[in-house]
C-alpha cells in the first residue's frame, strides 16, 4: 500500500462528485465532505499542501481509503485522520497509512508528536493507533462535545 497526495483538482473533484481520477476508487473510500472541505480551505489559506491535501490510499490499483493531516504543526504537535472503505478494513491498510503519515511529518523536522482523537467505541482505529505504538494520552472533549480518547506518538519513540 502507498500513499498518493490528491491535488486541488483531483480535491474539487471528490467534493463535487465528478471524478476524473484514471484510479478506480473502492465504494466508501472517500472521505466525509466537511473533512474534503476543511482540506480545501487550508489548501486555499496558507497552509502547506503537504499538511492541507489528503492522500489517497492505494493498494492493487485502487483507492482503499484516504488519509492526512488535519491541520499544520501547532508548538510540535500535528494531528492525523484516516478513513479505509468498509469492504478494505481487516487487511493492515490502515496501520500502514498511519505509519507512512508518522515518516512523512517526523521527516519535515517541524513535529515532535503526532496526535489521533478517537472515539472510544471505534475499536478498529484504537487497533492501528495501538499497531502503530501510540500512547494513550487521555481524553478530550471536541469541538462538538464529543468526548476523545487522545493517542500520542513521539518522534522519539517512532521506529
Amino acid at each position: 500500500m502507498k500513499l498518493q497526495q490528491v491535488n486541488k483538482k483531483q480535491l474539487n473533484q471528490l467534493i463535487t462528485g465528478t471524478i476524473g481520477f484514471a484510479i478506480e476508487l473502492c465504494h466508501g473510500s472517500i472521505p466525509p465532505k466537511h473533512v474534503l472541505n476543511r482540506s480545501l480551505y487550508q489548501a486555499q489559506n496558507v497552509e502547506a499542501e503537504m499538511w492541507a491535501l489528503p492522500y489517497m490510499m492505494l493498494s492493487q490499483g485502487y483507492v482503499v481509503g484516504f488519509c492526512g493531516f488535519k491541520y499544520e504543526p501547532k508548538c510540535g504537535d500535528v494531528e492525523i485522520g484516516y478513513n479505509v472503505s468498509p469492504k478494505q478494513r481487516g487487511r493492515g491498510l490502515a496501520k500502514s497509512a498511519v505509519s507512512q503519515l508518522c515518516s512523512l511529518a517526523f521527516g519535515t523536522g517541524l513535529v515532535e508528536n503526532v496526535v489521533a482523537l478517537i472515539s472510544p467505541v471505534n475499536v478498529a482505529s484504537l487497533n492501528v493507533v495501538k499497531a502503530n505504538n501510540f500512547i494513550f494520552r487521555g481524553t478530550v472533549v471536541d469541538g462538538d462535545n464529543e468526548e476523545l480518547e487522545r493517542w500520542v506518538l513521539n518522534k522519539a519513540a517512532y521506529a
